[in-house]
């Protein structure tokens, strides 16, 4: 009888849990930070399953992780809550909402993007999109300023450098910072003595799942290196869309791009094995530092290394967001003053300043931008 009540009350808690995860993905937009807060609200403040200390510790180790934000913290949270079940309903909660609706998105790209006036929206809300990244390069880039090290400072420009001047691969670049991160550890350490599309599809969003560190946009320059660069997937124009797509849709960015991008490679299949593919590292790697965190607390040399990787990642952001204002100013054509946009440039500004100065919100700030420029090019003519 006590066996049955036990069972009765896990399996309460386990759909509980998964329709807690499901309830929070459907409806966070913006990034990974916004759900870790839906998740503090759910499952510190209303369930008490976890307390406030935990949830912190746990945004911590989402953040240092490879992976989406949002698929860490729910692998973490579910951990914690019912064990290795328990994170794979969490996980399985927090991906539905974005594989549904970026599917059904994907089906009517097309159509989508033949439309003139649909074209226009989308190209107005670039302006907001390379605000919104900008906006997040001052903020990062702030802090790695405030820590007056010159080691990472130094490094922050020479990633950007490597990656936007020299057209170094991002994956080259952060492999070089982590191996840094090692040495110079090891080196304080001594001093104080102590099918092949599927295939093409999981191994590519496996790197950009092993790789991005710190959240959504940190992703974006490695999906770019793999859809746009090597295999040719998408064009710029398109990879832009997707971006403005994935982050006005709820759910993580790197996990909305592999379903948009898995789909409109290899259909339905493509999009579960590039999904897959992405949140693969975070399922093995956060389960694995999970486990570590609860028994150590204290692990010295990964936090030197991502110590190392965070001013990496903001210049990686930095020449990603150079990459789509260049979209906005000049849409693709030679960099010459008579092709600018001057819509795109002045919304833009006025996207930045906002952001900035009067602390939009980056979705709202999207979409005023999409519907302004839809606006002025039809009422110009442009």
């Amino acid at each position: 009888m006590v066996k049955n009540k036990t069972s009765s009350a896990r399996s309460s808690r386990l759909w509980k849990l998964f329709l807690s995860t499901l309830y929070i993905s459907s409806f966070t937009f913006g990034g990974g930070f916004v759900i870790v807060t839906f998740m503090k609200k759910k499952f510190v403040d209303e369930l008490h399953w976890i307390d406030e200390q935990e949830m912190l510790d746990m945004t911590a180790l989402a953040q240092s992780s490879p992976g989406a934000i949002a698929v860490n913290a729910a692998i973490l949270v579910g951990w914690q809550v019912e064990g290795l079940v328990g994170m794979s309903v969490a996980v399985l909660g927090t991906i539905i909402p974005p594989m549904i609706i970026l599917s059904v998105i994907s089906v009517f790209y097309n159509a989508f993007a033949a439309n003139h006036y649909i074209a226009l929206l989308l190209k107005g809300m670039q302006a907001g999109v390379a605000a919104v990244i900008l906006d997040v390069v001052f903020d990062l880039g702030g802090k790695v300023l405030k820590t007056r090290s010159w080691v990472y400072i130094a490094l922050m420009a020479a990633a950007f450098v490597a990656n936007t001047v020299f057209d170094v691969n991002v994956v080259v670049v952060i492999l070089a910072a982590a191996a840094f991160g090692v040495v110079r550890t090891l080196n304080q350490w001594k001093k104080r003595g102590a099918k092949m599309i599927y295939l093409q599809l999981f191994l590519s969003f496996l790197q950009v799942g092993m790789f991005s560190v710190g959240g959504g946009y940190a992703a974006m320059p490695l999906i770019q290196s793999q859809v746009v660069e090597q295999h040719g997937w998408l064009t710029m124009q398109e990879f832009t869309d997707l971006i403005t797509i994935a982050e006005m849709t709820p759910g993580p960015i790197a996990v909305n791009s592999a379903t948009f991008v898995g789909l409109r490679i290899a259909q339905a299949p493509g999009a579960i094995i590039a999904t897959l593919g992405c949140i693969t590292p975070a399922l093995f790697f956060v389960s694995l530092l999970s486990y570590i965190y609860r028994k150590y607390k204290d692990i010295s040399l990964l936090q030197s290394v991502l110590a190392c990787l965070r001013p990496v990642i903001v210049a990686l952001i930095f020449g990603a967001g150079l990459s789509i204002l260049s979209m906005v100013v000049f849409g693709g054509n030679a960099k010459a003053f008579r092709n600018v946009d001057w819509i795109g440039v002045s919304s833009f500004a006025v996207a930045f300043f906002a952001l900035r100065k009067l602390r939009w919100n980056p979705i709202l700030t999207m979409c005023l931008c999409g519907v302004a420029g839809l606006g002025l090019h039809v009422l110009f003519g442009v």
